[in-house]
């Protein structure tokens, strides 16, 4: 994601992510928190041993250790303390901790175990939802390939299930409001995410001129604003924080989400030379999907005299080639536009943080990685 002002928070970021445990008055480290949720999601893998077949039990944690989640990146993690710490993008539970630790205050930044049922409970939730893009796009999929669509689909949605149950289990204990109130958070924020799924697979079967620029915003505030702010809402809800500081923090996670996806869309229309190092992707692409992207939405709308190779292809003209149609994309300023627009999420995200830091000294510290380090 984009970086910061080379202000000093550069340093903060660099402490951050170094491992450190989290006393009081410290924020926790990257490394500390990724070895807590493993450990807390391989318990909660241990509590279906005897209720799952061990085919059903491997293809979830196949789901849990790709690449980018908490059980493959621990195995990142240095084996002697002191080691030098691999660099690590910011995952589903940073966000979740970092807004626990932001709400809470300070003094109570060391009590940030108590958010790690939300951290597990959305890294699951997180996983099924990774397993479902892929069997909806058809990207290259080690389960998919494995055990067929059909079981890949029975697992992403028992993983749902299991999110939930994790955080009812946590209402058991000491945290019962807090913990309901992250569940609701969740059952919310899955709602919104499946209703962005839908919209995004109905669009892309519309003609060519048929969703406009306020339609492509609203998708990626269902997919992808509505993630990350679900997550961060989760981790400030189990803080038992008042309502002005959890929307707050709801608010930049809806900002956060807007950035990482326009990067996402920025990435796939990008001509290969600029965006891959010239070499073939695998998985299918925005272009060949139709997908109704903000960069794919512009330039689809672009009124020039004459029809650019992307407004050709999505209206049903043969033989044009991927290539060209990203080029289209760049040359119509689609790209421009998508970069114009994730700069005012940006701005958006630096604003809430300095709000929260008047509430709460120290979010700025917390926070201010996430943008620095994405």
């Amino acid at each position: 994601m984009t970086g910061m002002p080379r202000d000093g928070r550069e340093a903060e970021a660099s402490q951050h992510a170094s491992g450190e445990q989290g006393y009081a008055g410290e924020p926790v480290g990257q490394a500390a928190i990724l070895a807590a949720v493993d450990h807390a999601l391989r318990e909660s893998l241990l509590g279906y041993a005897g209720q799952l077949p061990p085919t059903l039990i491997q293809m979830g944690k196949m789901a849990l250790s790709a690449p980018g989640k908490v059980m493959h990146e621990t195995l990142l993690l240095p084996a002697e303390e002191g080691e030098s710490q691999p660099a690590l993008t910011p995952r589903w539970p940073l966000y979740v901790i970092a807004c626990y630790q932001a709400a809470v205050g300070q003094e109570g930044w060391d009590t940030w175990k108590e958010a790690v049922p939300a951290a597990v409970a959305v890294e699951i939730a997180m996983a099924a939802a990774d397993l479902l893009d892929e069997i909806t796009d058809g990207d290259p999929s080690p389960i998919v390939r494995q055990y067929g669509s059909g079981q890949a689909l029975n697992t992403a949605n028992l993983m749902l299930v299991m999110a939930q149950q994790v955080l009812l289990k946590a209402a058991r204990g000491n945290n019962r409001e807090r913990a309901l109130a992250a569940l609701g958070a969740l059952q919310e924020m899955l709602v919104d995410a499946a209703v962005g799924q839908h919209l995004d697979m109905l669009y892309g079967r519309m003609g060519a001129g048929e969703v406009d620029l306020e339609m492509s915003v609203r998708v990626t505030e269902l997919k992808a604003g509505t993630l990350i702010s679900g997550a961060c809402r989760m981790g400030a809800l189990m803080s038992g924080a008042d309502r002005q500081v959890v929307d707050l923090l709801a608010k930049f996670g809806k900002a956060m989400g807007g950035i990482a996806q326009i990067i996402n869309d920025i990435q796939d229309v990008l001509p290969l030379e600029e965006g891959n190092g010239g070499v073939e992707i695998e998985r299918k692409t925005d272009v060949a999907l139709r997908k109704r992207t903000l960069p794919i939405v512009f330039t689809l709308r672009d009124e020039a005299p004459k029809p650019n190779a992307l407004q050709r292809a999505f209206g049903g003209e043969d033989g044009i080639g991927e290539e060209e149609q990203r080029r289209a994309v760049v040359e119509a300023g689609g790209v421009q536009f998508a970069q114009l627009v994730m700069e005012v999420h940006r701005q958006n995200a630096l604003e809430t943080i300095e709000e929260l830091e008047e509430l709460r000294p120290g979010a700025r510290r917390l926070l201010g990685h996430l943008i620095a380090s994405g």
